[in-house]
């Protein structure tokens, strides 16, 4: 019996030996990303045309909207942030006429997405300074297939000021921008 005590007592301590510990430190790094960009259906050009009346007395029409553009975008944020994606015009508009963008809500299959968190604004009139259309935005991505992942931008004109209008074309950029709230 005291050989068995002793046996047991030699396999205990060898097998309390037999058990180490190793520790690893592992750093995660998440860089903040901001990304946004447009998907054409061929090219970034719109082209928006009044449409004269055929008869005297009727008004200018505003002419047809363009939906051909889709805006997708990438973004993680730092702990307790949020951003906005905000759009202005680079350039003048023509007098008395208003450039409206109508921005589709969120279609698609980019995880991190969600309706519940971010929100797209009313629509808005695009000017010289930036106003926001999409907020609350996270950690999140769209997807980048056209025509079914992000969210979907339709330009139209109005005219404001029927007094102001002029013949002639004009040409401007619209800039979306990311931005930290």
């Amino acid at each position: 019996m005291k050989y068995i005590l002793l046996i047991c007592c030699i396999l205990a301590n060898l097998a309390s030996y037999a058990q180490t510990v190793a520790n690893v430190d592992v750093s995660i790094t998440m860089p903040s990303v901001a990304l946004v960009d447009i998907l054409p259906s061929g090219s970034n050009s719109v082209n928006l045309q009044m449409t004269a009346p055929t008869e005297a007395g009727n008004a200018v029409a505003t002419g047809s909207s363009n939906n051909t553009n889709w805006l997708i975008f990438t973004s993680a944020v730092t702990s307790g942030g949020s951003r906005s994606i905000k759009g202005d015009v680079i350039g003048t508009l023509p007098a008395g006429i208003r450039l409206r963008l109508d921005v589709s809500a969120y279609v698609g299959s980019g995880l991190g997405f969600t309706g519940g968190n971010s929100y797209v604004t009313a629509n808005k009139y695009l000017t010289n300074t930036p106003t926001s259309f999409i907020d609350n935005i996270k950690g999140a991505y769209t997807g980048i297939t056209y025509g079914s992942n992000g969210f979907q931008l339709t330009y139209s004109l109005e005219i404001q000021n029927y007094a102001n209008i002029r013949s002639g074309t004009s040409n401007v950029t619209v800039r979306y921008t990311m931005v930290d709230n």
